[in-house]
């Protein structure tokens, strides 16, 4: 029923998906939404296969993976407090010759993790820039309202916490127009 009335007439004119998408910052809020999604899914899926391709490549070597040192793998050791001050150093001294291919391995897997975490903070922000961008449209609200609906029922249970923040000011803002357009 939803999907039928974003088709009708606003405003007794025709609806026109160029004109709508132009007239309604929601639509262009939901694309790069879309677009990070994407983006994210595809740089994690990537990142899982290296991880899994990594990790064969070093038990198929008969290596165990916490002995293949990085600068940054020490580092996080260090800060973490898994590595004393000494073993730092020695693990820095040990890194000081040209990389072995399983540290070369290692080392394009954080990248991919980097590149990981990057696309899911910026899917993340695209999500929220989309629930803060109030509807300007008929159109607009109901696309956010479908958006929350699958949201809602995309795993059967209710996220409270980020129904409570975001999600619930996005339905009060598509509620709003909808209440203003219903007293034009």
């Amino acid at each position: 029923m939803l999907a039928g009335l974003a088709a009708a007439p606003v405003a007794g004119l025709p609806a026109i998906a160029g004109v709508v998408a132009e007239a309604d910052p929601i639509f262009a809020a939901f694309t790069e939404y879309e677009r990070a999604k994407v983006a994210k899914d595809l740089i994690m899926e990537a990142a899982d296969d290296l991880r899994g391709d990594t990790a064969a490549a070093i038990k198929a070597a008969g290596l165990d993976p916490r002995e293949i040192l990085t600068a940054r793998r020490l580092e996080t050791w260090r800060e973490m407090g898994l590595c004393s001050d000494e073993d730092y150093e020695a693990g820095l001294a040990e890194l000081e010759g040209p990389p072995s291919e399983y540290q070369k391995m290692w080392m394009r897997l954080e990248e991919a993790e980097d590149a990981d975490m990057e696309a899911s903070q910026v899917a993340g922000a695209t999500e929220r820039a989309f629930y803060e961008t109030a509807p300007t449209t008929h159109a607009g609200a109901l696309r956010l309202l479908r958006h929350l609906a699958d949201f809602l029922d995309e795993d059967d249970v209710v996220n409270d916490l980020y129904l409570g923040d975001v999600v619930g000011d996005a339905i009060r803002n598509a509620i709003a127009v909808l209440d203003q357009e219903a007293r034009s």
